[in-house]
């Protein structure tokens, strides 16, 4: 379905679609030719990019595949082909199969540009390279103003040299043609998956004898004409290589296009969220009652890719609208939407800040995580309580030097426990919610309160008793709620005497989370912990929000 898809759309993704096995690359030189095969000079080609960086201009050009193997391409190749310089492998043996290949098609075509172009390979002396001329940059031929390789006889030998002698004719899997030649190796390799080769990997190819039955060997086993392999493959490298149109976090990128809503793009809210955006979109998005935009009904796809042993692995598929995918986002900006650390209206989060809260460093993120997050997002699937599991472990497991629940930790908690519930019930999981009488919650909310007073009564202090007992606070309360009030009581006599305010204040938030909690749970469940971390939140940004705003009446009346 994706590669039909892919198939359907090719022409609009790409735009100008290449002959066959030609493809758009920049082209750095031409080499400047008579008809007789006279060289005339080196004409260098610009792509207006900045001078040091200009890798020359963009034309079709003929393409093949390569690693190690001695491969020419036809007329357009690196200095090391075309002349048999500036290059450490075997370069007399690269040029002499480039002129050979030259050769063929002279002979083939009986083209006078080609037949140039030969004569001037076989001169005795070739020219110097020009200066600036670097290992990597491609050449060709201009003869008599005239481009060999825009030639149709040209294109047409390479298609024909191209195709591969042990293809079998049957019928393709992607356009259900029938008895048409199916590539052993598809044409093009997919650049830009994690994971995958630097030079391209394969998204249908068995390496073992257990994966080749009834005789059908590599891509063979996933029947596909090379018009076909063409096509989705140049356009799904064209949505890799825009940076509008992919996401890539960890070892897993996703590709999104919507070819009749070519304006519409989930990246300005998955990658980095803009809040105007957002709340622009929160606005037209939740009411249920907009009307329908012309782009709303158009289709939209996304897909996930990944890379394992040598080949593209398909994560997920989204065969949607673009009007359902932007009720989806609203909808998942309302699940995450929780206060910030210090108080203040949380800001949205994108999908690597909420998947690297999970996580020590993105290189730890598995595919599964972005997968679960990014079809929440885009598909209103629920999140998994193995996400939970994360956010909470992480929390209860992170060192002195970071805070035990940040922000983007607290959104996934919320996300993850508001996704079943009312819209109203959901919102009261936003900020503290002082009339709670949840056991867990409460538990999280006095922990907070206790570190409060150990923080005003030793100023300054660097560990505090969260760093200690935040992990069995938060699942076994019983087992030391006990104790910490009861150390608690040294700080809070010593505020009584040194700031008498303060206590007042602590000891009445401690006595009020007291009188809702009958007895300190023996255990706790995984999702009775998360709120417990959400209630050790909330009352760590309300304490905030209400000391800055303190500090700024003190200030005013200054």
């Amino acid at each position: 379905m994706i590669l039909q898809q892919l198939n359907k759309d090719s022409e609009r993704l790409i735009g100008e679609m290449p002959p066959p096995m030609f493809d758009k690359k920049p082209v750095r030189w031409l080499i400047d030719l008579k008809s007789d095969g006279t060289f005339r000079g080196w004409i260098r080609l610009s792509s207006g990019t900045e001078a040091g960086k200009d890798p020359g201009k963009e034309m079709f050009v003929p393409f093949i595949t390569r690693s190690s193997n001695i491969a020419p391409a036809l007329l357009a190749d690196t200095p090391g082909y075309v002349l048999g310089i500036m290059d450490s492998k075997n370069p007399e043996k690269k040029h002499q199969a480039f002129v050979d290949l030259v050769k063929k098609c002279a002979e083939k075509t009986k083209l006078p540009s080609v037949e140039a172009v030969l004569k001037f390979l076989s001169s005795e002396k070739l020219p110097d390279p020009p200066e600036g001329m670097q290992e990597g940059d491609r050449i060709t031929f201009r003869v008599d103003g005239e481009l060999p390789i825009e030639h149709k006889k040209v294109q047409e030998f390479w298609a024909l040299y191209t195709s591969d002698p042990r293809s079998k004719h049957g019928q393709c899997l992607v356009c259900g043609r029938e008895n048409i030649p199916l590539e052993v190796n598809l044409p093009v390799k997919i650049k830009g998956v994690p994971g995958g080769q630097p030079s391209g990997t394969q998204i249908v190819s068995a390496n073992a004898d257990a994966f080749e039955s009834y005789g059908l060997e590599r891509a063979l086993t996933s029947p596909i004409c090379r018009q076909c392999g063409e096509k989705f493959g140049k356009a799904l490298n064209a949505l890799l290589s825009h940076e509008n149109s992919h996401l890539r976090v960890g070892p897993l990128v996703y590709v999104f296009w919507s070819v009749d809503a070519p304006g519409f793009s989930p990246l300005s809210f998955l990658r980095e969220p803009d809040p105007n955006l957002v709340k622009k979109l929160l606005s037209s998005y939740s009411t249920g009652k907009r009307e329908l935009a012309e782009e709303d009904t158009a289709a939209f796809y996304a897909t996930a890719l990944s890379a394992a042993g040598g080949r593209v692995v398909v994560r997920d598929w989204l065969s949607t609208t673009v009007g359902s995918a932007k009720t989806s986002l609203a909808r998942w900006f309302e699940l995450q939407d929780v206060v910030d650390w210090d108080g203040s209206p949380g800001r949205p989060l994108g999908i690597r800040e909420m998947a690297l809260s999970l996580y020590r460093k993105v290189d730890d993120i598995p595919a599964w995580v972005i997968k679960d997050l990014v079809s929440a997002a885009l598909h209103q699937t629920l999140l998994p309580d193995s996400i939970l599991s994360l956010a909470v472990r992480r929390s209860q497991v992170s060192g002195s030097e970071e805070p035990k629940v940040t922000h983007s930790r607290a959104a996934v908690i919320k996300a993850v426990l508001s996704q079943n519930l009312p819209l109203e019930e959901a919102k009261n999981m936003t900020e503290l919610n002082a009339t709670s009488k949840n056991p867990a919650y409460l538990c999280g909310r006095l922990l907070a309160v206790l570190e409060s007073v150990q923080r005003q009564a030793v100023p300054g202090i660097k560990g505090t008793l969260v760093g200690s007992f935040f992990g069995s606070a938060s699942s076994a309360p019983a087992s030391v709620f006990g104790n910490l009030l009861r150390l608690a009581q040294s700080h809070l006599e010593k505020l009584r005497k040194t700031n008498e305010p303060a206590y007042h204040a602590l000891q009445t938030r401690i006595e009020s989370i007291l009188a809702d909690l009958e007895a300190f749970p023996s255990t706790l469940s995984l999702r009775e912990q998360a709120l417990f971390c959400l209630g050790y939140y909330h009352q760590r940004a309300a304490d905030r929000k209400s000391a800055r705003e303190r500090s700024q009446a003190n200030s005013d009346e200054e």
